[in-house]
């Protein structure tokens, strides 16, 4: 490869944390590496030919949701070259139910509103891609997306909205107003998404509905689309998400089928483990992962499969106390095993944080929350640049 010595100049320094375990930051294949390879072949092309696109999803709960950890990898993987900026990823319109979401966009809302999460049984809505969804019956609805909301976010731009989302009648439809025209989302029937075309790339735009009579439309997502080759970094992340809630969303193969990624990141763990000791089943994990690969591979045959272990933590055992959560190693042993079943890759967050008890000093050097689960700020922009130079460096050690 040509230009190694050029990327690996990319690799990020690292601020020496007595609690990391630099030693362990590598992906561990148990198993055959042929579909991490595929991956790379197709990076290669991006990289050294300007061809082809690169798709990465990665999916998880509340470490996926706050997108810090993604965002990190998400920019570092843009930054490989000015050239590659890809799509933004999903967004959803979180302000809408009330919850958390990224910091590195905004939106804003107006109507009336319910909404779900895949969270929830049963639930209302369907869902797809986000495990979230948003229904309106109001003709005043309206979201605004905003991107690029600080000075050292500013490179996302977009000339086409895709609409991730379903009427309940065709006179219900969204659309937007461009200075004096009203453009009209139209709806793609092959791969089942409403788009815009926007006549000049914009980083915000603000969508309304027509909703005639008693009909309703019910919003699961916003992609803004990018018209060139690049790497795009889709993250999908509920707070409180295990494995289960992500089967049931029903859309989430067609979402898949849209994405086609070419690489998955799996990041569920931490809330299927947070039980009692004793409690966790690893069969059962297993057997709903291999749910969730199956769809994966059912939309992108050669898809590269990368498993993150859970962090060292504490679970609730009452609302005000909290405990040692012992099932980390068991939910480290079943990703290994996932991943020698299906060619995939282990990135062991589990060991680079020390193991079984690590978690408090990593809360000692404020990477880690007071709860001892979730990461600060600055401890998830470290998980995002550590397992990019994971990446980065097997992919440096392995592209031919």
């Amino acid at each position: 490869m040509g230009c190694t010595g050029a990327y690996a100049q990319g690799l990020k320094d690292l601020p020496a944390y007595r609690c990391v375990k630099y030693e362990e930051n590598v992906l561990q294949f148990p198993g055959e590496r042929s579909r991490q390879d595929y991956f790379y072949t197709r990076l290669d092309s991006l990289l050294l030919f300007h061809t082809g696109n690169i798709n990465i999803w990665h999916v998880g709960g509340s470490h996926v949701q706050a997108d810090i950890f993604s965002h990190k990898m998400r920019s570092n993987l843009t930054e490989l070259q000015p050239d590659i900026v890809g799509n933004r990823g999903i967004l959803f319109p979180y302000s809408i139910a009330h919850t958390n979401y990224s910091q590195n966009y905004r939106t804003s809302y107006a109507g009336k509103w319910s909404t779900d999460k895949n969270t929830r049984k049963p639930h209302t809505y369907r869902m797809g891609i986000t495990g979230m969804a948003a229904s309106t019956q109001d003709p005043n609805a309206q979201v605004t997306l905003r991107l690029n909301t600080n000075k050292q976010d500013t490179q996302w731009s977009f000339d086409q909205l895709h609409i991730l989302g379903y009427a309940d009648s065709t006179n219900c439809y969204p659309y937007t107003v461009w200075e004096e025209d009203t453009l009209r989302a139209m709806y793609d029937s092959l791969n089942h998404y409403y788009f815009i075309e926007l006549p000049t790339q914009v980083d915000s735009v603000t969508i309304q509905w027509n909703i005639p009579g008693n009909a309703s439309f019910t919003l699961t997502g916003f992609i803004p689309q990018l018209s060139n080759n690049g790497i795009s970094y889709y993250s999908s992340g509920v707070n409180g998400a295990a494995v289960p809630a992500w089967l049931r969303c029903e859309d989430l193969a067609k979402d898949l089928h849209y994405i086609r990624p070419d690489l998955a990141i799996f990041a569920i763990g931490i809330n299927d483990a947070a039980v009692p000791s004793g409690s966790f089943n690893p069969e059962t994990f297993k057997a709903n992962y291999r749910q969730l690969i199956e769809q994966v591979l059912h939309a992108s045959p050669q898809c590269a499969l990368l498993f993150i272990t859970n962090n060292d933590s504490y679970r609730y055992v009452s609302r005000r106390r909290m405990t040692a959560n012992t099932n980390g190693p068991l939910v480290q042993r079943a990703f290994y095993e996932l991943a020698l079943e299906y060619g995939g890759c282990v990135w062991d967050l589990f060991s680079i944080m020390g193991g079984m008890g690590s978690v408090d000093n990593w809360e000692e050097e404020q990477l880690i929350r007071h709860d001892r689960l979730h990461f600060t700020h600055q401890g998830y922009e470290l998980l995002g640049d550590l397992l990019y130079n994971a990446l980065l460096t097997d992919y440096l050690t392995h592209s031919n």
